[in-house]
This record gives structure tokens, C-alpha cells and sequence, in this order.
């Protein structure tokens, strides 16, 4: 099989009637497999692509890596003659997002590449009936912080986002970035990816949710839906200074995708630990993880 990476092209917004029908025909589970976010962050990872032998090929070019395609199976043979190609042409021939099964299935894959579960970037999967409910032990203390904020700002709406809202989100993020973790969480490229999904997004076929206190946006949330049964929250940002507006712009969000789908993906924690231990508070269903291969020399 031969790639040429010369006949991959970025991802834009005139390719969204081809690649969003390719991507939903695989339900998809991984939030990398969202034309919303191959969009939003195409620039940022050099995304690249193209659709060859019936599969759906993604390149990252800012990590050298090649996502597992999408479409008809991919037998070891042609993984590794993909490999080679990639790595004739001076790249790393490492593939991402390997499906448990495919490992399984190939035993021979240990003798070309190591083998790595790849936790930081698994996806974490919540019932959005649960995010909704907030029952039991586990989720006691977020379901009264959503009732602490409630009587705190009683006047507080909930209502859809929108396009127009695109100046008001972004210094309600650059707000949240000084109270909190930007460094470790990429601000600059966030933001990129943010005024990208604002600025088209109704084309992107995104949804979204805010809280507004005293007329302004105190959270907001960015999310589309990402298979048959599942939407995939792409941003969630708050003003810290509100107490429990966190849990409660978390609740507005399920409250709103919970009629349409029965779970909800809200991304990675990327090995932040601060991120990590707050995704796990949530009690999530699963964990989506993935194989990472790296070719050996």
C-alpha cells in the first residue's frame, strides 16, 4: 500500500459533505473521529487526509502520527506496507488509536512495532441519563453544588449558545486560564480551536450551552454529536469565582443532550492530573483507551 503524503490534504470546512458521512458510517466512539475537531484543531496538529482503497485516512503532522483509518478492515500486511510508505517518506510510521481487538487479532504486531496502551489520550464516556440524575454516593456532592449554585444566583438562565456569543466566551476562557491551569492545558491553541468552532458554527453543526448571571455569559459549553448515540463535548469553561457553576454548567449540558443520546464523551485528561481526577469524579461508564504503536527500527 502506498501513501503519498503529497495527495493528503488539510482538512477544511468544503470537505465536511465527504469526510462527515465517512466518519458517521463507522459510529465512531474516539472524539478524533469528530469532523468538528479535526476542523477546530486542523491547523494547530497540521491535520491531513484522504480517502484511498476504502478506507479514510487522518494524518497528524504536527506529532508524525497516523490515526488507525476508518472503513474497510486493514489486514497487518497492510499496516505495515502503510508504515513503510510513511516512513520512506522520512516520517515516524507510528499509528494511533489502535482498537484492542485489531492487537488481538495480530500477534505478529509485536515483532514491528512496541505495543502501548495509551491512557492519557482514552476518552471518557459518561450515561448522560446519570449526568443528568446525579443519584447515589458517588455524585452526592456534585448534585448539591448544582443546588448551592441554584440558591446562590436564583435569577441565573440557562439558555443555547450561540455565534454571537464568540467575544463573551473567549474572555470568559481567558478569565478561567488566569484562575486556572492554562500552561499545562495549551491555552494559546485552545483558543485558536475555540474561534474556529464559534466562528463556524453553525457549519460545524455544533450545539451549545451557557449560563448567563446578571446578563453575562458565567459558563458555557461546546458540543456536537459525535455517533448514533453519543454527543462529544469539545469545551467546557466557567467562571471559578462562582461557586458551584462548574457542576451546574455540567448538568445544563447532560440536561440538554440527554433526549437525543444516551451517552456522553468528554474527552481526555491528556495526563493533567488536576483534569484527570475531576473527569473520574464524575464516575464515568468506561474509559475508551487505545493502542499506541511505535515502530521499531
Amino acid at each position: 500500500m502506498d501513501l503519498n503524503l503529497a495527495e493528503f490534504a488539510p482538512v477544511s470546512l468544503a470537505d465536511r459533505d465527504v469526510i462527515r458521512p465517512l466518519l458517521l458510517a463507522e459510529d465512531p466512539c474516539f472524539c478524533e473521529y469528530s469532523f468538528a475537531n479535526l476542523f477546530m484543531w486542523g491547523e494547530i496538529y497540521a491535520t491531513r487526509w484522504r480517502q484511498q482503497e476504502g478506507r479514510l485516512w487522518i494524518y497528524n503532522g504536527h506529532d508524525d502520527l497516523m490515526l488507525m483509518p476508518l472503513g474497510r478492515e486493514l489486514g497487518l500486511d497492510e499496516l505495515l506496507a502503510a508504515s513503510d510508505g510513511m516512513r520512506r517518506q522520512g516520517k515516524s510510521g507510528d499509528f494511533v488509536l489502535v482498537d484492542p481487538d485489531f492487537v488481538k487479532k495480530h500477534p505478529g504486531l509485536e515483532r514491528h512495532f512496541h505495543i502501548e496502551l495509551d491512557p492519557d489520550n482514552g476518552d471518557y464516556i459518561y450515561s448522560a441519563r446519570k449526568l443528568v440524575e446525579l443519584s447515589g454516593n458517588k455524585l452526592h456532592k456534585k448534585r448539591n453544588l448544582v443546588s448551592q449554585f441554584q440558591n446562590l444566583y436564583p435569577g441565573h438562565v440557562s439558555r443555547p449558545l450561540a455565534a454571537a456569543d464568540l467575544e463573551d466566551c473567549l474572555a470568559l476562557a481567558e478569565k478561567w486560564c488566569r484562575l486556572r491551569t492554562c500552561d499545562a492545558l495549551d491555552f494559546d491553541h485552545e483558543t485558536s480551536a475555540l474561534k474556529r468552532a464559534l466562528g463556524h458554527f453553525r457549519k460545524l453543526e455544533l450545539g451549545g450551552t451557557c449560563i448567563e448571571i446578571n446578563g453575562r455569559i458565567a459558563a458555557f459549553a461546546v458540543h456536537s454529536r459525535l455517533n448514533s448515540n453519543m454527543a462529544d463535548v469539545h469545551f467546557e469553561k466557567f467562571d471559578p469565582e462562582a461557586k458551584g457553576i462548574g457542576q451546574a454548567i455540567n448538568w445544563e449540558t447532560a440536561r440538554t443532550l440527554a433526549p437525543d443520546f444516551k451517552y456522553i464523551n468528554r474527552e481526555q485528561d491528556l495526563g493533567i492530573e488536576g483534569l484527570r481526577q475531576a473527569k473520574r469524579s464524575y464516575a464515568p461508564e468506561y474509559v475508551l483507551n487505545a493502542y499506541f504503536l511505535e515502530r521499531k527500527p
